[in-house]
């Protein structure tokens, strides 16, 4: 900007944490609007400049901060990531009685390496809590998700009927669920992976 060049240095663990730095590298000060992107599954952030808050009212999905930027000045983001659950519109059929997990930005999943087969016949309950755990090995520096659940038990048997009359095939028990970063997925061998879970 005016042949000078505004050099922001970004630093956090984002989208990991809700914590990020951006430190202004400039020389000469530069009269310039910084636009944070405040994202919408953000329902509280909060944002400083050297330390003094910033009003952080968004404008079309961001923060705007107009000011003659300095070397050495520091804006502190911080987008505070709560575990969501989420619902399709009643008319997607196939999403109804499911329900989808997202922290922050992050879509998360079931896996088989974690959860074992038939990923189909595993329930949440509507008011269970997911806690979150640092990953390791593969997942390290990331964040899963555990959450107690059920899951539908029954015998294989191949001369089972493919129906039934006025019984429900098998019984819940329970069973702790890991979710993934959907993104992580399939790199632990071939095996099942479901977003959309049962609910009850």
């Amino acid at each position: 900007m005016d042949g000078h060049a505004l050099r922001l240095l970004i630093s956090g663990s984002y989208p990991w944490r809700d914590q990020v730095e951006i430190a202004v590298e400039a020389a000469p000060p530069i009269a310039h609007t910084l636009a944070l992107r405040l994202p919408e599954w953000c329902s509280a952030p909060q944002a400083s400049v050297n330390g003094e808050p910033v009003n952080c009212e968004p404008r079309k999905g961001y923060l705007h901060i107009r000011r003659t930027w300095r070397q050495g000045d520091c804006v502190e983001l911080s987008l505070p990531m709560q575990v969501r659950r989420v619902y399709g519109h009643p008319q997607l059929r196939n999403l109804a009685g499911k329900v989808a997990i997202q922290r922050g930005p992050l879509i998360y999943c079931l896996e088989e390496a974690d959860n074992g087969t038939e990923l189909h016949n595993v329930w949440l309950n509507a008011d269970s809590r997911l806690s979150l755990i640092e990953g390791a090995g593969l997942f390290s520096g990331e964040i899963l998700l555990q959450v107690g659940a059920a899951r539908l038990q029954y015998t294989h048997s191949e001369e089972s009927a493919l129906y039934q009359y006025n019984k429900v095939l098998g019984q819940l028990e329970p069973q702790r669920l890991t979710f993934i970063p959907w993104f992580s997925w399939a790199n632990r061998g071939e095996g099942e992976m479901r977003i959309w879970v049962n609910e009850r």
